[in-house]
């Protein structure tokens, strides 16, 4: 995928976080970085952009992007902060996020791996 073909992963993407997603490729394109998009999601309360391959001169964009969506409700696009309800992680505005509290500390990820054949190569 590239250029407006990027937009198709909008559709992964919470609607709150369409503007944040549009104005990153914006902002690549207008740096003259073209970039193909291999997954945009939500995870854990942000925004999560891969590209495929990775493009060094993107990182700065797609980091100040995924730190901004932890500030940006996902339902809505207004200021929100990251809440917990239910063991859900959002990161949502005062409006949508009820039944969703602050969290007394950042979520912990827990990654089970089954053994196997990992190398380098």
């Amino acid at each position: 995928m590239s250029g407006n073909d990027n937009l198709l992963w909008l559709d992964n993407l919470p609607v709150g976080w369409a503007q944040l997603y549009r104005d990153l490729l914006s902002d690549l394109a207008a740096a003259g970085i073209n970039v193909s998009v291999d997954e945009a999601k939500e995870k854990f309360g942000s925004l999560r952009i891969h590209l495929e391959p990775m493009v060094p001169e993107a990182r700065p964009y797609i980091a100040a992007a995924e730190e901004q969506s932890k500030f940006t409700c996902q339902k809505c696009g207004d200021p929100g902060e990251m809440l917990m309800g239910n063991r859900i992680v959002a990161t949502l505005c005062s409006v949508h996020g009820h039944g969703f509290s602050k969290p007394v500390r950042p979520p912990v990820v827990t990654v089970y791996m089954k053994p196997g054949n990992i190398s380098d190569e």
